[in-house]
C-alpha cells in the first residue's frame, strides 16, 4: 500500500509517525484490498479550544474511502480514524462480495451414472461430451434419489481434470437459483 502522511497547523511527533505507519500496516495486512492511503492530521483553527482532527483518504479497488475524526487528543482522533475507515473498507468488501455475475446459458443434459459411495456422478450432455459432478454442485436434487436419466441443467467450470459441473439443477429451475 502506498501511504502519505500531510500535516497541517502543527508539527508531527515522531512517535505519532510511527503509531500511522503501524497502523497503516495493520490495515494493509487485514485488508490487501486498499492501494493507497492519504493521511491528513491537522489541528483545528476554528474551534475556540482548539482540536485534533484526521481526515483518512483510502483507494480501493473501484472506489475512493474516507473517514474523518475529531477529538481533544491526537492520538485518540488517529485511532478513531483508522478505526471508522477499516468499517468503511469492511463495508466495501462486503458490498463487492455480494456482486455476483449473472449465470449464463445452461447445458442440458441427463445424468449418466452415480457413484453413490464416492459422492459423484456424470451427466450426458452433448454428444462425446460427460460431465463429472459432486454431491456438493446439486440444488433442488437428492443425490441419494438421483437415477441415471434424470433431467438436469447444470453450469460448467474447468475443474482440475477438466470441465466439470459447477452447480446441477432440475430442469426448469433457474428461477430459484
Amino acid at each position: 500500500m502506498d501511504l502519505e502522511i500531510q500535516i497541517q497547523h502543527l508539527d508531527l511527533d515522531p512517535t505519532l509517525r510511527d503509531l500511522i505507519e503501524r497502523l497503516a500496516g495493520h490495515l494493509a495486512a487485514r485488508r490487501p484490498e486498499v492501494l493507497r492511503l492519504h493521511v491528513t492530521v491537522r489541528h483545528g483553527m476554528h474551534h475556540r479550544r482548539g482540536s485534533e482532527e484526521v481526515a483518512l483518504v483510502a483507494n480501493v479497488e473501484g472506489e475512493t474511502l474516507r473517514a474523518d475524526k475529531q477529538k481533544e487528543q491526537l492520538r485518540a482522533a488517529v485511532h478513531a480514524a483508522f478505526r471508522a475507515l477499516t468499517i468503511e473498507v469492511d463495508r466495501h468488501c462486503l458490498k463487492r462480495r455480494r456482486v455476483t455475475k449473472s449465470p449464463g446459458p445452461r447445458m442440458q443434459g441427463s445424468v449418466k451414472r452415480i457413484f453413490r459411495d464416492a459422492g459423484y456422478g456424470f451427466i450426458h450432455g452433448q454428444p462425446g461430451n460427460d460431465v463429472y459432478f459432486s454431491r456438493r454442485s446439486l440444488h433442488e436434487l437428492d443425490f441419494d434419489r438421483l437415477e441415471p436419466g434424470t433431467p438436469v441443467e447444470y453450469e460448467i467450470e474447468q475443474g482440475e481434470e477438466g470441465p466439470q459441473a459447477s452447480r446441477v439443477f432440475p430442469v426448469g429451475e433457474r428461477s430459484r437459483a
